[in-house]
């Protein structure tokens, strides 16, 4: 599949990029070796059509996944596959379930790049969690998928999320720093990690990571109904027990250091 870069998704890195950055040379240099390595396991999660030549058309990405294993498996937000299921007048037909991954890697520069797509199914799903994890139908050669570390750092801890924008083609990435963890609290903590960073459209599903690219958590949604300029993730404990529940084993570590209850 050849892809063009859309102009909604140039607008969006041109604004991304008017926003401050962060001081400190040498904690920027070590996220951007994690960004690098995080922005080869996520992927867009579409919505397509193959036509009559058996080529799949792009119609919306809908949101963000990233690789867990080997085997094709990703993690998204459950809203976002439910998102593909719908019918309704701006949607008509029943979408095909697609992602893709580029050739050879992002590639900054390129006006237009080659990609290969993957039809996914085998969803389990979590409406409490908010969380799905899908199973691509063919696996994609050079996976390298993330490592899920099982820990909450403190408040003021930097973090990144890197996702797909709706209309770009491409990954974007943001950093801010764990903000508070709120929600209900019972045996298994908090459940939400807020980050003082806003998102965007189409960033759900994105991984929250530190700077050594370890999974803390899972973009859920934009803060909007809290104030401008947040985001609300799943931390990245209810993942793996989340995983678990499904008969799911992945690389995770519990951090001893950091406090697992907030």
């Amino acid at each position: 599949m050849r892809v063009i870069r859309s102009l909604v998704g140039w607008l969006v890195v041109s604004f991304l990029l008017s926003l401050p950055v962060f001081a400190g040379g040498s904690s920027t240099e070590v996220f951007i070796l994690a960004i690098e390595r995080v922005k080869h396991a996520v992927v867009p999660v579409l919505c397509g059509r193959i036509d009559e030549k058996r080529q799949f058309i792009v119609q919306m990405i809908d949101g963000t996944g990233f690789f867990i294993d080997s085997e094709g498996r990703f993690i998204t937000a459950a809203h976002v596959i439910k998102g593909l299921s719908i019918v309704n007048a701006q949607q008509p037909f029943p979408c095909v379930w697609a992602i893709y991954v580029p050739d050879g890697g992002w590639q900054r520069d390129a006006t237009t790049f080659s990609t290969h797509w993957f039809l996914f199914g085998s969803c389990e799903m979590d409406d409490g969690l908010d969380l799905a994890v899908c199973k691509t139908v063919a696996v994609p050669k050079g996976i390298k998928p993330l490592f899920i570390e099982d820990s909450r750092p403190v408040d003021g801890t930097p973090v990144a999320f890197t996702g797909f924008p709706l209309g770009s083609v491409e990954p974007l990435s943001s950093r801010g720093n764990v903000a508070t963890y709120r929600g209900a609290t019972d045996q298994e903590g908090s459940r939400e990690l807020v980050i003082d960073k806003g998102t965007w459209p189409g960033a759900s599903g994105s991984p929250v990571y530190g700077e050594d690219g370890n999974v803390l958590g899972i973009v859920l949604q934009r803060g909007l109904g809290d104030g401008i300029g947040i985001s609300v993730a799943r931390p990245s404990h209810f993942i793996t027990t989340f995983l678990r529940s499904k008969g799911i084993t992945v690389a995770a570590r519990r951090d001893k250091n950091k406090k697992h209850k907030q």
